[in-house]
């Protein structure tokens, strides 16, 4: 009775054993499986959050590349005065418009200097003049109120003197100013939409100082000579 006593208490034991160790690998299973749940997770939201995180620096590089090529073209400018905001400024559907009126005519006036067609660059420079006097902006509020006021005033004062002026070359030389006032009206006002436009330069200008303008296509025709050097130019930013 003893010996089966003892081989009943031994089986017991054996079994209770067997139990334990089968319960601990479940709860050891059981555990690895949540840890590498855990893990998977961990590792998808640092994923998740990398990737956003790469994209908002993306997103900051192409917003400072846009700034720093701005101003690295202001740089060159020939009036440093000029405002130009680098926070593009709604000014509404219908001033937005008048503005374009604005750009319009300045594309006239540069097609009509590229032909070397002095009669057609002094009605385009008429037309800007009316085309400015046109923009309402009573609208305008802080700094799009100051940038228009300042633009528009310079508008008027160089193309008057561009109409009294006699001869291309003197009025090209107004044109480059005006072309300056032109970018930072694009720029300040955003009104590239539905356009393309392109700030163009020509290092040959005005005996190699060089001047810009504004252009509805990235082909060169050159404003500063015409005929006699119609390719002279690159493009230095798609607006």
């Amino acid at each position: 009775m003893k010996t089966m006593k003892a081989i009943l208490m031994s089986t017991s034991l054996v079994a209770l054993t067997i139990l334990g160790a089968c319960n601990g690998n479940q709860q050891n299973e059981h555990g690895d499986h949540d840890h590498e749940h855990h893990e998977d997770m961990e590792a998808k939201d640092g994923a998740h959050d990398h990737s956003m995180m790469e994209e908002h620096h993306n997103e900051m590089e192409q917003e400072e590349a846009m700034h720093q090529q701005h101003e690295s073209i202001r740089d060159n400018f020939a009036h440093q005065d000029i405002i130009i905001l680098d926070d593009p400024y709604w000014a509404g559907k219908l001033v937005n418009q008048e503005m374009k009126e604005v750009l319009n005519a300045y594309l006239e006036m540069k097609n009509a200097l590229v032909n070397s067609n002095a009669s057609a660059a002094d009605k385009a420079v008429a037309k800007m003049s009316s085309m400015v006097e046109a923009v309402d902006g009573s609208s305008l509020e802080g700094e799009g109120k100051e940038a228009w006021e300042q633009h528009a005033s310079l508008y008027k004062d160089k193309l008057a003197e561009m109409q009294h002026v006699q001869g291309l070359e003197e009025k090209r030389s107004y044109f480059s100013h005006i072309s300056e006032i032109v970018y930072c009206t694009v720029k300040s006002f955003d009104l590239k939409e539905d356009m393309e436009l392109y700030a163009t330069y020509c290092p040959m200008a005005f005996d190699g100082k060089g001047a810009y303008w504004i252009a509805e296509t990235d082909q060169i025709r050159n404003p500063y000579f015409g005929e006699k050097m119609m390719k002279c130019g690159e493009v230095k930013e798609e607006l």
